[in-house]
């Protein structure tokens, strides 16, 4: 029988998975395409919550939410095709990632990330599993994606943080949490 630290170990916390990330980078800029090679093992849920992540902050940082938008519908169709893992254009995958941007999602998520972990663990995993109800959540992630991709104050925060919800809920197969998020 595993112990709670073997557990643990085997399925890291969404804060320590950042952190790793973050360090991996050693302060030099990235790329989605090495983003995504880095984090595919955990399929869409941690590449969807780590590009959601900057804009769910309530911290103003205008000209990112955009793009990861645009990012986050080319993800989510996929999930809706029934890909298993994200992949990018090329064209994509080539695109600068700051070590700013990512040293400041990260540094700046700590409460965010406390309240996910806290409450995201696998529930209801069936329906987390199931392929039609992780088609509804692409489409959720679709439309709020398209409101990120809207160039006007106010219209990242509030959608970005749904996707996060969502993203955590398929990372960790908490169907609840996924429901929750629908809602």
């Amino acid at each position: 029988m595993n112990t709670e630290k073997e557990l643990v170990e085997e399925n890291p916390k969404l804060s320590s998975e950042l952190q790793n990330y973050l360090a991996s980078l050693n302060g030099e800029d990235s790329n989605l395409g090495d983003m995504l090679e880095a984090i595919s093992h955990r399929g869409f849920g941690l590449f969807l919550l780590l590009l959601a992540l900057p804009a769910a902050l309530p911290i103003p940082a205008p000209g990112y939410a955009t793009p990861f938008g645009i990012i986050i519908i080319v993800i989510a169709v996929q999930m809706l095709i029934g890909r298993s893992t994200p992949t990018l254009p090329n064209r994509l995958k080539a695109k600068r990632l700051s070590y700013g941007v990512v040293s400041f999602s990260v540094k700046h998520s700590g409460r965010v990330l406390k309240l996910t972990e806290w409450l995201v663990r696998p529930r209801l995993s069936n329906l987390a599993k199931s392929r039609a109800f992780l088609s509804l959540v692409s489409l959720v992630i679709i439309l709020m994606a398209l409101f990120m991709v809207i160039p006007l104050p106010l219209t990242n925060t509030a959608p970005s943080f749904v996707i996060f919800i969502l993203a955590a809920g398929m990372l960790e197969e908490d169907g609840l949490v996924l429901l929750a998020g629908l809602l």
